[in-house]
């Protein structure tokens, strides 16, 4: 006998040894990754990594990223029109290091350079009613040209004339004001007026890096609320609204990091304090906390090896694992507190090691169905806790029969209590049936309440100043920050700009039928089209200078050569200021334009006409996301079903059929009761409310478990399940007091849920068994 002991203790030296390798090779690759490692803090990455349909992934992400970049003031002086305000801001804003191609009025030069590569190309840069005009067959452009000469309002010099008979140029430049939005020009200032008489002038830029880069975003806000103060005692009467995803992507970080740091901390406090009244000692608290750090050693490293990068919702959601991991220690800890003095450490790991390996198995399969949703946060979530979850497990087997050696051995405390609540599961029938058939009750009722919202808005409430100066400044450009556009691409730019013209046509009919209000096509044409226009100039020519000439004006012949407006120089001219983030050129040769619309009144019509045209998508992202959530709730719900089903089947495989099926009710009634109390508290369903009940039913076996342990206690047990089930709550509740609305509900599931699988995990006990 003392042999076979002290070869077992031979064999877990070398396991103790191998994990200390194995531990510090975590701490290596940490060390290794974390310099590198980015905190994420973008509602975007919780999203389907490919989230725009059919688009190519490249240009989907260059929009992304250039969408996420764009930043927008709007200054006011007051109810009178002065600049003064709106240079000195602009001038504080080029100063800053976090933000590039601040630009606000088109001073002088660049009004010459934009007049200057107007004329040299005027022939390329033909607009669309100048095309117009210019099918019927001249004789149209002959008659506007005429107008604009005797128009008393026209100004037209006879140098303009003389240069440009034909006026490409006016043309041009009308049809910009016409499409523009309803602000004007006040001294090279784009400026709207409000309904109180209070003028306000338009700057926009860009930000250097990511808006969801939380230190620089924390920094760029920061400076920026510094600057507006400054403003206002420089200018008492100045006003300034902001607009652009840095300022939504600092307030989720902070409230993300609001949740880490208050919430952690009561966390911890509370799991320790726990600890030390039940134990009475200091090591089974460093134990405890020796097994939870290495998990989450693990699941740090883990996640940045796979990803490369970690989610603040997966710190904060990842919260719930210090609880569960705990419950590995706390049930070795609790064993060896009560049997301490009959078995020695080994053969109390060989006793609690099925129930361990069991609990770990289901726990770390629930975590990891989550991979299966197309979610990147979501899925740092489910590998952090996995991995998280088997270090600590592996913590406790391999060193703690060696780190619990001399352990004060104690009485169960509440003893008296405790045998009271195993007596009644086993002998009282009005517990053993009516707490199960309460909490049935209660499910059904709170089930047949319970409402479904797949609406990603309200995941998270906005903060109001931020919504207010959002639809304020849409108003007054007439711009919003809807996310609905087509997008067109192509492989080189010709394609995608005579796909953009097939287009223009189609948003012009839709515009009429009334399915939206507006839209952008950015001014360029294709160089087929620009061949075409070309052709129909040289054909109006002499219409033009023969009806002028009828007229009394003698003009020379019109400059009629190509001058060819390829993206490329567009893009490089002034003239594409404003416009430039409509359009991406890829180094591979790709290409894509974005066309906003605005007021869409019919978002599925729109989507049935982009698949009418090679290489354009409707985006309404709104929609596309509340129909992905909504499919791949279902999906899970079909899987958290088939999880179920399997648990049972193994139940009844290893219990037989009456036990079997016993032993699965304590599952179904922590499902049931944690949606009852979602729909209680006035949350609706969603697919993060299923996250939630996947690792209810994971951790929730845990208890079932641990009471239907051939080789454990029930006493024993329900003594380690009532002191993991208060660690839990300290951790799993914490999350109920979130200013997210996501993980506030996640956490109510979880808690409910949880709390009613403690309640009903007596099922489980054999028919007879030892008390202690």
């Amino acid at each position: 006998m003392k042999s076979n002991s002290a070869s077992l203790s031979d064999v877990h030296r070398r396991l103790a040894w191998g994990w200390l390798v194995i531990v510090m090779l975590l701490v290596a690759l940490l060390a290794t990754l974390l310099p590198k490692a980015k905190l994420d803090s973008s509602v975007l990455s919780l999203l389907p990594a490919s989230s725009l349909g059919n688009i190519p992934p490249q240009i989907e992400n260059g929009f992304l990223q250039r969408l996420d970049r764009q930043m927008m003031w709007m200054v006011s002086p007051g109810d009178k029109p002065n600049d003064d305000a709106a240079k000195w801001w602009q001038a504080q804003l080029q100063q800053q290091p976090f933000l590039q191609d601040v630009q606000g009025p088109m001073d002088v030069k660049g009004q010459q350079e934009w007049g200057k590569f107007y004329f040299e190309h005027r022939n390329g840069l033909v607009d669309n009613q100048t095309r117009s005009r210019l099918q019927n067959g001249g004789e149209a452009q002959a008659q506007w040209v005429l107008a604009q000469l005797y128009s008393a309002f026209s100004g037209v010099s006879g140098k303009e004339l003389t240069n440009d008979p034909l006026m490409l140029v006016r043309g041009s430049q009308l049809a910009l004001q016409q499409t523009a939005s309803q602000m004007r020009l006040i001294n090279g200032w784009l400026v709207a007026r409000d309904k109180q008489g209070r003028y306000w002038y338009l700057l926009h830029g860009e930000l250097k890096g990511s808006s969801f880069d939380m230190k620089q975003g924390r920094a760029a806000v920061e400076q920026l609320r510094a600057l507006q103060q400054n403003l206002q005692q420089k200018f008492p009467q100045a006003q300034v609204m902001s607009r652009g995803t840095l300022f939504y992507s600092d307030y989720a970080s902070q409230q993300a990091k609001h949740d880490v740091s208050t919430l952690g901390l009561a966390t911890v406090i509370g799991v320790l304090l726990l600890v030390l009244l039940v134990f009475r000692s200091v090591r089974p608290l460093f134990l405890c906390a020796t097994s939870v750090a290495i998990g989450a050693l693990a699941g740090t490293a883990i996640t940045l090896l796979c990803f490369g990068e970690l989610h603040l919702m997966t710190l904060v959601m990842s919260m719930s694992i210090v609880g569960v991991s705990a419950d590995y220690t706390l049930y070795y800890l609790t064993e060896r507190m009560v049997h301490g003095a009959e078995n020695s450490p080994i053969a109390s790991l060989r006793k609690v090691l099925p129930a361990l390996l069991l609990a770990l198995a289901t726990t770390a399969i629930a975590y990891l169905i989550m991979i299966l949703a197309p979610f990147p946060g979501i899925r740092q979530l489910a590998v952090f806790a996995a991995s998280g979850l088997i270090a600590s497990c592996l913590t406790v087997v391999c060193w703690y029969p060696f780190a619990v050696r001399g352990l004060p051995v104690r009485p169960v405390p509440l003893r008296g209590f405790l045998n009271g609540w195993l007596n009644a599961w086993q002998h009282n029938k009005a517990v053993r049936f009516g707490v199960p058939l309460a909490l049935l009750a209660i499910s059904v009722a709170g089930i047949s309440t319970l409402k479904i919202n797949d609406d990603i808005a309200s995941f998270q409430a906005l903060p109001q100043d931020l919504v207010r100066e959002e639809q304020a400044i849409t108003a007054l450009t007439g711009q919003g920050m809807d996310q609905k556009w087509f997008v067109v691409y192509g492989d080189s730019a010709e394609q995608t700009l005579q796909r953009l013209e097939k287009l223009a046509p189609v948003l012009s009919q839709a515009k009429a039928n009334k399915l939206l209000d507006s839209y952008r096509l950015i001014p360029l044409a294709s160089l087929e089209q620009q061949q075409a226009d070309l052709q129909l100039l040289r054909e109006a020519a002499p219409i033009l200078q023969k009806r002028l000439a009828e007229s009394g004006i003698t003009i020379s012949a019109p400059n009629l050569q190509q001058m060819a407006v390829t993206p490329d120089l567009w893009q490089k001219s002034v003239i594409s200021s404003g416009w430039r983030l409509l359009w991406l050129t890829l180094p591979d040769g790709k290409s894509g334009a974005l066309v906003p619309v605005s007021g869409v009144h019919d978002s599925q019509q729109l989507g049935q006409i982009a698949a009418k045209i090679p290489g354009v998508s409707w985006v309404d992202r709104k929609v596309m996301f509340n129909e992905l959530f909504s499919h791949f709730r279902s999906l899970l719900a079909t899987l958290l079903a088939a999880a179920v089903v399997a648990i049972a089947a193994s139940y009844v495989l290893r219990l037989g059929v009456k036990r079997g099926l016993l032993s699965v009710v304590p599952s179904l009634l922590s499902l049931g009761g944690g949606l009852a109390a979602l729909a209680f508290s006035g949350h609706a369903l969603n697919l993060f409310s299923l996250l939630a009940l996947v690792l209810v039913l994971g951790i929730g076996i845990n208890y079932t478990l641990f009471f239907s342990n051939p080789r454990g206690t029930p006493l024993t047990s329900l003594l380690a399940i009532c002191i993991a089930l208060l660690t839990t709550l300290f951790t799993l509740g914490m999350l109920v007091f979130s200013q997210t609305q996501a993980i506030a509900s996640f956490g109510i599931v979880l808690s409910c849920g949880i709390f009613c699988a403690f309640l009903t995990a007596p099922l489980a006990l054999p028919p007879h068994g030892k008390r202690e």
